[in-house]
């Protein structure tokens, strides 16, 4: 049901239904990663150390990062790229054949080969990275992973899915849910 909400790519869609799609992804573009933290703490069995990390460097430049996580004694950086109406879809599931176009069109050096050797919190290293993508070729998922260099590849339309009912989650939808209410009753009086 969410993907009929957010995803672009569809052929057919009238121009209504797009404007729509690309409103209710923006919206869920700027709350996501509060659900990400929810998912990766209480389904993965990960420990968010920091969300949101602007100070760390890759190459000595300061490099963004969503989320410095940690399991096991082991630390990861993680980049969430998860626009389902990115590049009018294009790009909303991660594949082989896009790979070398999602590369060059982020240009982030989380994408580096040596991202994991060069990269630096407060001067520690990470021990591996992970990307969330709104979704992947599941039958390529191996294959994205080593080309990538990734520790973990995660599908956040599947993490969300996996949060329907949870309560903190829930918590999080209905804060953010408020705020959207409190502004369009604003608008609308």
């Amino acid at each position: 049901m969410l993907e009929g909400l957010v995803e672009l790519g569809e052929r057919g869609l009238s121009e209504e239904e797009v404007k729509a799609r690309n409103f209710r992804a923006k919206l869920l573009g700027l709350f996501y990663e509060d659900l990400l933290k929810v998912w990766l703490e209480r389904r993965a069995g990960y420990k968010v150390v920091k969300k949101d990390v602007r100070r760390g460097t890759y190459k000595g430049k300061l490099t963004a990062v969503d989320f410095i996580v940690e399991k096991e004694g082991r630390l990861y950086a993680v980049e969430a790229k998860c626009w389902p109406a990115y590049d009018n879809g294009r790009w909303r599931k991660l594949t082989l054949s896009n790979i070398m176009q999602v590369k060059r069109g982020l240009r982030t050096p989380f994408f580096e080969e040596d991202f994991v050797k060069e990269y630096r919190l407060d001067g520690k290293a990470v021990d591996g990275k992970i990307l969330v993508w709104w979704d992947f070729e599941g039958a390529e998922a191996d294959e994205i992973r080593s080309e990538l260099k990734l520790d973990e590849l995660i599908s956040l339309k599947r993490a969300l899915s996996e949060l329907k009912g949870d309560f903190e989650a829930e918590k999080v939808v209905e804060k953010y849910k408020e705020w959207a209410d409190d502004l369009f009753n604003a608008l609308l009086k």
